[in-house]
């Protein structure tokens, strides 16, 4: 045997019931019964909450369509109590308005890891029992659905306006997440939609095109409920703005003139309640609040972390100052309640547990017809371009190591490293394959790239030498990649060892130089996986006593 590794080495990732690309809460939460605005929120009232998040694989939550669980029993602790929902605690309104924003590409939660807060799927389902306990609700989007550009942003944008579509939200905010993807992304996704769907981008100080598409995007969008007109506008500010522009066929001005000129028109309009989405930080959203304090409502964007649900919406004067959260976890609901002074306004923000709120058909079928058009369009060969690692070495895979390496092969097959593909299909009925609702991932690249070998899994691309999915292959040696790279084997962590077997036939030295990887630096690979988004109760030291393996062989 060779003298390889001089140095404590290891295969990093943890097991891989704990990987994912989902939303997950480290410690769940109550929310308030009600924030109640007349015109000031009322301080919330709060019941403590006993469950936590774990990483714990195969536990459930949620219930079918048209169906609620009871008190979910935590597998550590005692029963969880339920948060306190909005239908149940209110007088009915006149109607609801659902409040979300800067989704960032996240239109479900993966799967991979247990607990994880968000998904249309469950939106679909609040919004459903809301109005079958008789509400009138709709919905109001700040903006910032894609988190990346190209073509899997544009399919999975397309994808995130027909759920809202079905929904009845009213508009879109145009924040720059949506501007990034370009005139020609933005054109796709608008027309995509034909001209009979009834939820439009709204923007008061971005102009596309010169306004040559009637109605690209709206100024402002005003419509009755319940004997209550909502007017919506939305603003990109001078902080985000400066993130996008100069854009070619776009043109950006302040907020304060087109702002003055959408009150007008609500003005003309009669309207009751004016809402603004603004696309910019809170500090901006404030000053505009107070520049205008017209509208009773401000959703603004760029809030630190995670809301509290048990917090009350901040205030500038009259006007309340909302966020509702980022990656679909969270969702706020706004009472609106016909008086003859004006409306009357409560507010709370729900998180979307698994254990209050189910799965929904409709959701599950777009999530479905999303990783079809993957598959169909073949997005893990064009948008992957198969760049040389910068190493310049190839990849080879886990059954070549495994000719000097038999003990740590042997440790690798049995953790769920091996078994990371499989994960994406839940045909093989792994371990938390419940989570994917039946639906296959297998041909998306932001699940791939931390379940099978050679690629980057922070940018989603393909490596040269790395996994490609058979039917995509054009040559006898392609053909091989699916079955040599699939999982998250070896040289995800330790490098393409290409390199590494030259320098041992041709007997150098130090062969190892080229693949040592230092227990102290491991995590800085581990964390490309395992960040805060997929795996928030990662802990090096736990995780890796499941994958250790040292010495030589």
């Amino acid at each position: 045997m060779h003298d390889f590794i001089k140095s404590r080495t290891l295969l990093c990732l943890g097991l891989l019931a704990v990987v994912g690309c989902g939303n997950t809460t480290e410690q769940a939460t109550t929310d308030p019964a009600t924030n109640e605005q007349g015109p000031v929120a009322d301080a919330p009232s709060t019941a403590p909450n006993s469950g936590s998040a774990t990483d714990e694989p195969g536990r459930t939550g949620g219930s079918a369509e048209g169906t609620k669980d009871g008190t979910a029993a935590s597998a550590d602790g005692p029963a969880r109590p339920q948060q306190l929902i909005p239908w149940e605690a209110w007088d009915q309104p006149n109607v609801a308005v659902v409040l979300t924003g800067e989704q960032h590409g996240f239109f479900e939660p993966c799967g991979c890891t247990a607990d994880q807060l968000g998904g249309m799927s469950r939106r679909a389902d609040l919004i459903r029992r809301m109005k079958e306990a008789g509400w009138t609700v709709t919905g109001v989007d700040l903006g910032g659905l894609p988190r990346r550009t190209g073509r899997q942003a544009i399919i999975k944008a397309q994808t995130s306006l027909k759920a809202l579509t079905q929904l009845d939200y009213m508009a879109v905010g145009l924040g720059m997440d949506e501007l990034r993807l370009g005139i020609d992304g933005l054109l796709d996704i608008h027309l995509q939609e034909g001209d009979d769907k009834t939820i439009r981008f709204v923007s008061a100080n971005v102009s596309l095109l010169e306004g040559a598409i009637e109605e690209f995007p709206l100024v402002t969008m005003t419509k009755a409920f319940g004997g209550v007109k909502i007017g919506i506008t939305s603003v990109l500010s001078e902080s985000h703005s400066r993130r996008v522009f100069p854009m070619g066929d776009a043109q950006w001005k302040p907020p304060a003139a087109a702002l003055e000129a959408a009150l007008s028109q609500f003005a003309a309009d009669e309207v009751d309640l004016r809402i603004l989405l603004s696309n910019g930080s809170v500090e901006e959203s404030k000053t505009l609040a107070r520049q205008f304090p017209q509208f009773q409502v401000v959703v603004t964007a760029d809030g630190l972390g995670d809301p509290d649900p048990n917090d009350p919406p901040q205030q500038v004067g009259e006007t309340m100052i909302i966020e509702a959260g980022r990656k679909g976890k969270h969702v706020g609901v706004l009472g609106v309640y016909r008086t003859e002074q004006g409306p009357k306004l409560k507010y709370k923000l729900v998180s979307l547990e698994r254990e209050d709120f189910g799965e929904t058909e409709s959701m599950i079928k777009l999530m479905v017809e999303y990783q079809n058009r993957l598959r169909e369009e073949r997005i893990v060969e064009s948008e992957s371009i198969g760049n040389p690692h910068p190493s310049g070495a190839t990849f080879v895979g886990a059954a070549k190591c495994a000719e000097c390496h038999t003990t740590a092969y042997d440790i690798w097959k049995n953790t769920g490293h091996a078994h990371a593909l499989e994960d994406l299909d839940p045909t093989f009925e792994r371990h938390g394959h419940e989570r994917l609702n039946g639906v296959n991932r297998t041909f998306d690249p932001e699940c791939l790239s931390c379940h099978v070998t050679g690629w980057d899994p922070q940018e989603y691309t393909r490596f040269k030498t790395g996994f490609l999915n058979a039917e995509f292959a054009t040559t006898d040696k392609e053909k091989t990649l699916e079955k040599l790279f699939g999982g998250s084997q070896c040289e995800n962590c330790h490098g393409p060892g290409s390199r590494h077997i030259e320098m041992v036939e041709n007997g150098d030295d130090n062969p190892a130089e080229s693949v040592i990887l230092a227990y102290e630096d491991a995590k800085n690979r581990c964390i490309k996986c395992h960040d805060g988004d997929n795996s928030p109760n990662f802990d090096f030291e736990k995780y890796w006593k499941r994958v250790e393996h040292t010495g030589l062989d």
